[in-house]
């Protein structure tokens, strides 16, 4: 498992002999050289490094200079101090038309200050906010840890998502080769809590590249796209769950046709391997003579109906549904109960759907 973490440190150089300025470096002769060799100091050569200083606002920005990682990190490096948001701004002026929002988990670039203004680049997004919204220097290097987040990359081709840390817990779903998810604490004996869709799990540490990012502001453009396709799903949604509820009702209804059909029976003999529905009907006669009366043709066996339709829990059952057991069906009637044609004794009656072990709920409708 490769894992690479961002560190952000504040250096400032003072070698004999060499003094440091953003984007440059001056050499003098050290002090304990020979008098008489000539220095390579220009005359004005303290006071051209002072003005370059005042120039570059070295001495207002000092504790802003970060060194950049190996893995390319950028200097200058800030994060957000706010509430929710704060507007990035096309100038240092509130008055000014806004063109993102830099959020309270943000990192940010500074690129320069003016007055109580900082300009700065946070993702896509760059202009001004105000330089107090920011927690820069030192303050910046204290408080990265809090705003760092950890994502990880899939190296198998296919990894398990478990219930638990380590192979003996349950699989929830398998996530596949270079797919990225957040990860959502810290690791347990190397095992990762992470988060797939609306599935909370565990994935092992041998199998993913761990990456410590950051996030960042947004432009205004980028949370229009954002909050329009977020409508467009909500509205998704609700459309699909309208016709998936208009469906469910359809079929509900539908379904106690059926019912109130096959109840019209009630009190009928049951007669082994009959399909009378008024002379007389085993189990599984009598739901197919209930069936064909609505033009559906239904196998004769129970064995045969165990796979019809498609099947459906005994919490998602609706009136109309078949309830197979061990060699027996009978038609839901909903309330827990069944119609069915019990025995010689009982003839076609009602019983509890639950009277023994239920094998399968098949919907037809």
């Amino acid at each position: 498992m490769k894992m690479t973490h961002i560190r952000q440190k504040i250096i400032i150089s003072a070698l004999a002999g060499v003094v440091m300025i953003p984007g440059s470096a001056i050499t003098v002769k050290a002090a304990e050289q020979k008098t008489e060799e000539k220095s390579v100091l220009p005359v004005a050569g303290i006071e051209s490094v002072l003005t370059e200083c005042y120039e570059t606002e070295v001495k207002e920005n000092l504790n802003l200079y970060l060194v950049p990682t190996a893995e390319g990190e950028y200097s200058n490096m800030a994060f957000s101090n706010v509430g929710d948001y704060t507007y990035i701004r096309t100038a240092p002026d509130e008055a000014s038309d806004w063109v993102g929002k830099l959020y309270s988990d943000s990192a940010a670039e500074v690129l320069e200050f003016q007055g109580d203004w900082a300009k700065i680049k946070s993702g896509d997004a760059e202009g001004y906010v105000p330089a107090a919204s920011l927690y820069t220097g030192e303050d910046a290097e204290t408080r990265a840890r809090e705003f760092e987040k950890e994502k990880m990359k899939v190296e198998a081709y296919v990894l398990n998502v478990r219930d638990g840390q380590g192979t003996q817990a349950n699989i929830l779903t398998q996530v596949e080769q270079n797919e990225e998810y957040m990860i959502t604490g810290e690791p347990v004996e190397g095992w990762y809590p992470v988060e797939v869709g609306d599935i909370s799990g565990w994935v092992s540490g041998d199998y993913i590249t761990v990456e410590t990012t950051y996030s960042y502001g947004e432009t205004r453009e980028a949370e229009e796209e954002r909050i329009a396709e977020e409508n467009k799903v909500q509205q998704d949604t609700e459309t699909m769950q309208a016709q998936e509820a208009a469906i469910v009702q359809t079929q509900s209804a539908t379904g106690q046709a059926v019912i109130d059909y096959a109840c019209q029976f009630i009190g009928n003999p049951y007669v082994w391997g009959g399909t009378s529905l008024t002379e007389g009907a085993d189990c599984s006669g009598f739901v197919q003579s209930v069936y064909a009366h609505f033009g559906i043709n239904l196998p004769r066996t129970t064995w045969d109906m165990e796979t019809v339709g498609y099947p459906v829990s005994y919490e998602e059952a609706l009136p109309g549904d078949l309830v197979l057991y061990d060699g027996h069906v009978g038609l839901y009637m909903g309330d827990g109960n069944i119609v069915n044609a019990m025995n010689e004794a009982d003839g076609i009656g009602i019983c509890s759907a639950t009277y023994t072990n239920i094998i399968t709920i098949r919907r037809v409708l």
